[in-house]
């Protein structure tokens, strides 16, 4: 929280409590037994990723402390990601799927309309295959090439699962509930090494000059 560094690539455990999440308000009518096979596929083996390379920046912006104090505010920071407009962004399984179970994951990433922070709006929807001309975001043990270590929040897979309570209702777990109980990380997370391409997120755009015309040197 607040500290200027955006989640990139997007995380599978964020992902899988947005699908849960679009499963209680959105499509109630869909049976636990189907959502929860989905969600078992999803968590068994961390996904690779085919994402379009990424700037990240950030807005800064002084925000109300809530006290009596008009003055009285706090410097907040706000981070991102922008990426080529018109992009896609992939998330690769090797998993495979019944028919049954393609129709609801189907009709739970239709049904999502962010994914993060409300301004995170996405259109997701299920594909047999991706586009070229995208940098590879591999775990460890899948990886062929080289690249830097990046740490990615994934669920953790059903049959492993030790925390307290059911593990679907696991991923439903508050950052209240975490303070709570003084846990360091969510019981349903666990923190997967990946190997991202160097320089696959930079934090500067390199400049262009216009083609043609006369350089203006005063007015």
């Amino acid at each position: 929280v607040n500290e200027g560094v955006p989640e990139w690539p997007p995380s599978p455990y964020r992902l899988v409590r947005a699908l849960y999440d679009a499963w209680k308000r959105k499509r109630p009518h869909l049976a636990e037994s189907a959502v929860l096979e989905v969600l078992r596929a999803l968590a068994e083996t961390p996904p690779s990723f085919r994402l379009p390379k990424a700037v990240a920046s950030h807005t800064r912006s002084y925000l109300s402390s809530n006290t009596t104090d008009p003055s009285d505010k706090r410097l907040i920071f706000d981070a991102f990601v922008a990426i080529p407009k018109n992009n896609r962004c992939f998330m690769e399984w090797p998993a495979e799927l019944t028919e049954g179970q393609k129709r609801t994951l189907t009709e739970l990433l239709e049904a999502l309309n962010y994914l993060g922070r409300s301004e995170s709006w996405v259109e997701a929807r299920l594909t047999d295959g991706c586009t070229g001309g995208l940098l590879d975001f591999d775990p460890v043990d899948r990886a062929e090439a080289g690249g830097d270590l990046m740490s990615v929040a994934c669920p953790v897979p059903e049959p492993e699962y030790r925390g307290p309570g059911k593990w679907l209702d696991a991923l439903t777990y508050s950052t209240t509930e975490m303070l709570k109980e003084k846990r360091t990380a969510p019981p349903a997370m666990q923190n997967v090494n990946y190997l991202a391409p160097r320089n696959a997120v930079v934090t500067w755009i390199s400049s262009r000059r216009p083609a043609g015309g006369k350089e203006v040197t005063g007015v």
